[in-house]
């Protein structure tokens, strides 16, 4: 089979093949929050996809990311990027030998370290944007004769991803004995973003002193909402500079891709000699390089 048939299926392969893990992935957590099975209910719900357990830094990548948390397992990311890793070993096979199963495999665990850099810190990101709402729901909350530790806990209910995993801890831990003030400044350490120093230090102020909560909480809300809405701004200007960095990545694979499928010579050259796989590999160091550095270029700390 040539090359220019066996490129494209390899690549919609591993697609299909990473899709299904995630899609295991949310099945199985569905499935956990659901009462056990009896025998006779089937192999789908008593056997669930196996996956695999990634290490643990893996693992807090992954959370650190936000591509994994309380709708995605990071088993199921791991599991995921190993079948993807697969499915390029196998595609290099087929179109080229080792060096070239080699070279691919390379071209995506880097391409995976590139996401996973340029999400960097994007759960501390996310739980900061839902932070006014669920201070506004606080605040509400205490109005209508609530403690603090109640309010927290209605807040938490309605908040999203992992603010509502940290909510719920905090009035979890204050309900097991640990004082509300020590609960919530080691949130303040798990979460050292300023947004949830800032709520934090609001919060604490309210149990030790007293006085208008309900006011304090809200004048944080407004206070967070102006200061996203600045960052929001400086990341639309940016956005244009983002999108040239990314083109500017992408275009070369896309071309090369392209030319390697339609031209039987120009891929034998490429994927079966020492001189065009050293040329492969050159490129594709040359042009992780270059989108690092425009990355470096474009970001703007708001």
């Amino acid at each position: 089979m040539s090359p220019a048939v066996l490129l494209p299926l390899a690549v919609l392969g591993a697609g299909a093949c990473a899709r299904a893990a995630v899609a295991a992935g949310r099945r199985r957590a569905v499935v956990h929050r659901l009462p056990a099975p009896s025998r006779g209910s089937g192999p789908l719900l008593g056997r669930p996809f196996p996956l695999a357990r990634p290490p643990a830094r893996v693992a807090a990548a992954l959370a650190d990311a936000g591509l994994a948390g309380a709708d995605r397992e990071p088993a199921a990311m791991w599991t995921a990027w190993l079948t993807a890793v697969g499915a390029a070993l196998a595609g290099g096979l087929l179109l080229g030998g080792p060096a070239l199963a080699t070279i691919a495999a390379g071209a995506l665990v880097a391409a995976s370290l590139g996401v996973l850099r340029a999400r960097r810190g994007r759960a501390d990101t996310d739980l900061e944007r839902a932070l006014p709402a669920a201070l506004e729901a606080v605040a509400r909350s205490l109005r209508s004769g609530a403690s603090l530790n109640q309010a927290l806990g209605e807040a938490a209910a309605g908040a999203p991803g992992g603010l509502g995993v940290e909510l719920r801890r905090v009035t979890a831990e204050a309900g097991h004995g640990a004082g509300l003030v020590d609960a919530l400044d080691r949130l303040a350490v798990r979460r050292p973003v300023p947004g949830v120093r800032l709520a934090v230090a609001a919060l604490c102020l309210g149990v030790e002193t007293g006085g208008a909560q309900a006011r304090a909480v809200d004048g944080v809300a407004v206070t967070m909402r102006e200061r996203l809405a600045v960052a929001a701004e400086v990341k639309a200007l940016s956005s244009q500079a983002r999108v040239s960095a990314l083109v500017i990545g992408v275009a070369p694979l896309g071309f090369g891709a392209f030319a390697a499928a339609t031209d039987p010579a120009h891929a034998r050259f490429l994927f079966h000699t020492p001189l065009g796989l050293a040329f492969v590999t050159a490129g594709l160091v040359l042009d992780g390089l270059g989108w690092l550095w425009m990355q470096r270029l474009s970001r703007i700390d708001a």
